[in-house]
């Protein structure tokens, strides 16, 4: 009321309140009040805004000579500082870096607080006094300067206690990182990037990564994790790094003083594919969501240079801002696996991207144990970029044939339509990644992780969506014996050249359990149709469930966690069986192993239906 009177007394109508600039840079509601809530859980600087920048707008080339013009101004006003004390450190605490940045860390302890704001030269911390430059140089001293001139510094390797300080030199993790990255990336991985990670990893060890960009002991256990199941004499370590990271993880997000990291985004993905590989599938779909969560915090989504993260707000160099292209991408792509491996809608979408793809980064001299040593160049930017059109086709589609309702004869017509734009992506893919069935043989191609993790992708959304019509439709019947051979192919090459699948990836973990899934459908169709005279499809299902049971078992959990399952539903309709023999109709009713028969059900929320519906109309598909 007392801001109305004071506008009706001044003869105008009170002007609406607008959300402030940190809720608009974030696309989240701001809450109206001052400072909202919003910016206080995040320890921002809240600001009021009374101008409605929708109905004015600058130019891009008058904001770009505005950064210009800052950029000129602030290295003359360094250059004059020079001049005048080139000696002096305490009247030039621009260029004194250590003694301010001792008395700028202590005061960031104190008050987290931060400004942010979009530009090469004008975000900065919320210090203003004379030495507040020095801590932006310094900090920016420590970032990656340049991806092709950065160099790793490796302590010297010890055993002692896994923690602190000792993590980028203890025997154990050390050689789960080297798992990691030789057998799993790039993979589903590709934002963990290899190189900036181990930069911070073995450069920014201090202060257990207090100061690092792109390592945290959360993210260092949650790959300790993944990669330690690789390992027969790791293997006891997984569960143990998952829940230490776990533990710091949950801590962090759940913490409304701390702000996002990068990192924390990284370390919960991990997390979400361990326990996929564990057959816990709730469990990977709520840390998966945890992450896009802390990602949307941050906007990652949208220009690196405006991510709020936990970092002083500081210039970004040009290969940290293909560094951050390649972790969004990398979340991105990881995040639509994941929706197709457990049947949900992604959450990530083109339309809401606004950070532009990066290309080919430079590999880091010092990483050599760290890389799978195949005959091919390692190449990801390609792949990645086309990984998210073929994402793209199973987003519209899985609208089409799985959320809207309709006859099955009309998701016939679609499921053709998607077998033909899913075949036509692989047939128009560059000649570096378009592979033949001479390629499936070829031991060296066929069983290199850095290579293989492409097809295996396209494999896997050919099966999930030729399944549910196997028994509706010769075509899919058709599609799912072709993609099977050719799975078998490249699973012979793998078992010959390494004796096991004790190195196997999540991807073929799944690739092979869609096999038997559709193998089952073919073969109860067979013996209906007298349809498999020679036994294939019988063959095939007997070898990849001994692949999945014997080799693929050894390494994760999803194995035996359905062989239970399947277990104690046989007990328990064996017990059924016996309750109505006796008369007795209050026996329990038999575990459905919904794990086994309806992983890809795709039963979505309807706020994700009408996006989907919204950003991929019909046109889409046409």
């Amino acid at each position: 009321m007392e801001v109305a009177d004071e506008a009706l007394r001044h003869g105008g109508a009170a002007r609406k309140r607008l959300a402030c600039s940190n809720c608009r840079r974030r696309r989240k509601k701001c809450d109206l009040t001052f400072p909202c809530g919003n910016c206080q859980r995040l320890n921002l600087e809240c600001n009021v805004n009374e101008e409605d920048l929708r109905k004015k707008r600058y130019a891009a080339s008058y904001v770009k000579s505005l950064e210009n013009h800052i950029a000129h101004l602030e290295t003359s006003l360094k250059n004059l500082v020079d001049k005048v004390y080139p000696n002096d450190e305490l009247h030039a605490p621009i260029i004194s870096n250590d003694s301010h940045h001792h008395r700028h860390s202590t005061a960031r302890k104190n008050d987290k607080r931060r400004t942010f704001g979009k530009g090469s030269f004008y975000p900065g911390s919320s210090d203003t006094g004379p030495g507040a430059g020095a801590a932006a140089q310094q900090t920016h001293a420590e970032r990656i300067a340049d991806l092709h001139t950065a160099v790793i510094v490796r302590p010297q390797p010890r055993s002692g206690a896994v923690g602190g300080n000792a993590l980028n030199s203890d025997a154990k993790i050390l050689q789960s990182l080297s798992n990691f990255y030789t057998w799993l990336y790039p993979g589903h991985f590709i934002f963990v990037h290899r190189e900036s990670f181990l930069y911070g990893f073995f450069n920014h060890a201090e202060n257990e990564y207090a100061d690092s960009h792109y390592c945290s002991p959360e993210l260092v256990y949650a790959m300790c994790a993944v990669g330690s199941r690789l390992s027969p004499e790791l293997a006891a370590m997984s569960e143990v790094y998952y829940e230490r990271s776990k533990a710091r993880l949950l801590q962090l997000v759940f913490d409304e003083r701390s702000a996002a990291r990068i990192t924390t985004v990284q370390a919960l993905f991990c997390l979400a594919f361990y326990e996929l590989g564990k057959g816990d599938n709730e469990i990977a779909w709520y840390l998966s969501g945890l992450a896009i969560r802390v990602g949307y915090e941050m906007g990652f989504q949208l220009d690196p240079q405006v991510w709020i993260t936990a970092e002083d707000p500081v210039p970004l160099t040009k290969s940290e801002l293909e560094i951050r292209s390649r972790i969004y991408w990398g979340c991105y792509v990881a995040d639509h696996l994941i929706c197709v491996l457990l049947g949900r809608t992604p959450t990530l979408s083109l339309s809401n991207s606004t950070i532009s793809q990066s290309d080919e980064l430079p590999e880091i001299e010092g990483t050599e144990e760290f890389k799978y040593q195949g005959q091919h160049v390692l190449r990801v930017a390609l792949p990645l970029k086309n990984l998210i059109v073929l994402s793209r086709i199973v987003q519209i589609f899985t609208a089409r044939i799985f959320i809207e309702t309709g006859p099955t004869a009309d998701k016939l017509v679609l499921l053709t339509r998607c077998n033909s734009q899913v075949y036509n992506w692989r047939v128009s893919l560059p000649p570096r990644l378009r592979w033949t069935h001479a390629s499936l043989r070829d031991a060296q191609l066929a069983t290199d992780p850095t290579i293989a993790y492409f097809w295996y992708y396209y494999y896997t959304v050919r099966l999930v969506f030729n399944k549910p019509f196997i028994g509706d439709c010769r075509e899919a019947r058709a599609v799912v014996r072709e993609t099977v051979d050719d799975l078998r192919a490249v699973f012979t090459q793998f078992k010959t050249r390494f004796g096991d699948f004790r190195h196997a990836t999540l991807q073929q973990l799944y690739a092979c359990l869609l096999a038997i899934q559709c193998l089952r459908e073919l073969v109860k169709e067979d013996n209906a149709e007298h349809d498999d005279a020679d036994g294939a499809d019988a063959d095939n299902l007997q070898f990849f469930s001994h692949v999945f049971n014997k080799y693929l078992g050894a390494t994760y959990g999803l194995p035996g966690r359905l062989r239970r399952l399947e277990e104690q539903g046989n007990v328990a309709a064996a017990s059924v069986a016996a309750g109505a023999a006796s008369g007795n109709h209050g026996v329990q009713q038999p575990i459905e192993v919904s794990n086994i028969n309806l992983v890809h059900d795709f039963s979505l929320s309807k706020e994700i239906d009408d996006l989907i519906k919204e950003l991929f109309g019909h046109a889409d598909v046409a």
